[in-house]
């Protein structure tokens, strides 16, 4: 990714590759790294303390100054290219010039930090060492290998979309870009609508169960020539739907094999087939 790039689709941000140039120099599973995700990335030129940035609106969780280590985690859920949404957890390491503070919240395409060497005595050439997991998992512990890793961890190119970054060596992972891995447009809203011949349509609390005395009031529909209202959540199995009543609030009323039926967009379905 470039310097302030930014990719949200359907109000969710795309997790990023946070390097602009890509050169795995120790991959998964091999030396310091064995029973581990984790890979080391150095830019294009050895040496370079290159930049890196947020791949997603992120917060420091946790900081290890000595070895130039943070652990972030995203703000919000992220899209990952193997279709993983919800959170990520990454750590990110050697960087000689470390600043980050637990609570921290960088956005999407900020500066994270640089490459690095950090500590010099354990560290050989100047990069970056990241491993990542899918979950909220914030655990770090050794393997059988007394090598320390996250649970839940994944292998980069399932975690980052590299868009914009330029792949110099990637060890043959399956890299994708968002193009690659399309997004269905946003669900058009629904509504229920309840027909002008009921005149008494139980209503009930979230929490409980749709049967008959656990109703708290009624709707009449009759009375006004039919209602609608937009549905919040489907709930109870699709049995009924959540919406919001001048009198009650917000409240869920019984659907399935009524007359009720449900506009998606422009379209309209009995909800006894829907």
């Amino acid at each position: 990714m470039k310097k302030g790039q930014k990719s949200k689709r359907n109000g969710i941000e795309d997790f990023l590759c946070p390097f602009t140039d890509m050169y795995i120099t120790q991959a998964s599973g091999v030396g310091t790294h064995k029973g581990t995700c984790a890979i080391d990335v150095r830019g294009k030129e050895s040496g370079v303390r290159y930049p890196y940035y947020a791949p997603c609106t992120v917060k420091c969780i946790k900081t290890y100054p000595s070895y130039g280590q943070a652990m972030w985690q995203s703000v919000e859920n992220v899209r990952c290219p193997n279709g993983y949404i919800g959170k990520v957890t990454f750590m990110t390491c050697h960087d000689s010039s470390f600043d980050a503070k637990v609570n921290l919240v960088v956005p999407q395409g900020n500066q994270l930090g640089n490459m690095g060497d950090k500590p010099s005595y354990a560290v050989t050439g100047v990069h970056c060492h990241i491993e990542a997991s899918q979950s909220a998992d914030t655990s770090w512990t050794k393997n059988q290998y007394g090598i320390y890793h996250f649970n839940n961890e994944k292998y980069l190119d399932d975690v980052c979309f590299v868009d914009d970054t330029n792949i110099i060596k990637g060890l043959n992972g399956n890299w994708r870009t968002t193009s690659q891995v399309p997004v269905a447009p946003v669900n058009k809203k629904n509504y229920v609508n309840l027909p002008p011949t009921v005149d008494s349509w139980a209503v009930y609390k979230l929490s409980s169960t749709p049967v008959k005395k656990n109703a708290i009031g009624s709707l009449n529909p009759k009375k006004f020539g039919g209602l609608s209202y937009y549905i919040y959540a489907y709930r109870d199995n699709n049995t009924t739907v959540e919406i919001q009543t001048a009198n009650y609030g917000r409240v869920k009323i019984y659907i399935k094999g009524t007359p009720a039926k449900i506009t998606v967009g422009s379209h309209t379905y009995n909800r006894g087939n829907f």
